[in-house]
């Protein structure tokens, strides 16, 4: 999933939408953001051409002995030249890193769900501090991150929608977005969240224009490949 495309622009104006209702009943400032990936990972993706590249090796010394036999030598086999095989070694590496790079399931088998989780922390503290969250007059800043590639989401709230939130909280909103994300259902996994953090701080942070208008715009963020 591409994070320019996820969303059609009739669905995020739906998201929006859905921000613009919820934060007339609270005063929270709800920033929806949605990441194609949240790492670069590097190493995995050399590891798969460093795979790659012992393969070919392999192979290419499997069939070059083979190829003799059936050519009736039981001599031994000469090894394969220098150049041939730093070629076959340099050409795996090269052609495993882009594969990996461009085929997301085979980069995923080969990273970690600790990393996962660490890059998509990270990605997400980094949009919440450079998106203006943190800068809201009252510090209602809720963000609902959503990374693609990992297929995760991180909550994050500013120092008064949290004191009202809890960590478990967060971890509440966190859990109804991944619920519809894992089903494919993008539209639902912000407007739902969306609407739950509208129904959690509705009471203890009602909306005030006055006091708190419309600070953050509330179109969804959009980054691609990552933040």
């Amino acid at each position: 999933m591409h994070a320019s495309t996820v969303l059609s622009d009739e669905q995020a104006s739906q998201v929006a939408e859905a921000i613009g209702q919820a934060e007339a009943r609270t005063s929270a400032e709800i920033v929806c953001a949605v990441a194609t990936e949240s790492g670069r990972y590097d190493r995995s993706e050399m590891l798969c051409g460093v795979v790659l590249a012992a393969i070919s090796l392999v192979v290419a010394h499997t069939f070059r002995f083979f190829n003799q036999l059936d050519q009736g030598s039981f001599e031994e086999v000469p090894a394969l030249g220098p150049a041939w095989q730093v070629g076959i070694l340099v050409g795996g590496v090269v052609i495993g890193s882009v594969l990996a790079s461009y085929w997301h399931g085979l980069r995923q088998v080969l990273v970690g769900s600790g990393i996962q989780r660490e890059e998509v922390d990270r990605a997400a503290t980094y949009v919440f501090a450079t998106s203006g969250m943190t800068a809201t007059r009252q510090g209602t800043g809720v963000l609902i991150y959503v990374s693609l590639f990992e297929r995760r989401v991180v909550v994050l709230a500013d120092h008064a929608a949290l004191a009202v939130l809890g960590e478990s909280g967060l971890e509440t909103l966190r859990d109804t977005a991944v619920s519809h994300l894992k089903r494919g259902a993008m539209v639902d996994t912000f407007v739902e969240t969306i609407n739950q953090v509208a129904d959690s701080l509705s009471e203890k942070l009602p909306a005030d224009s006055e006091q708190n208008p419309d600070e953050l715009a509330n179109q969804v963020l959009r980054f691609h490949p990552r933040p």
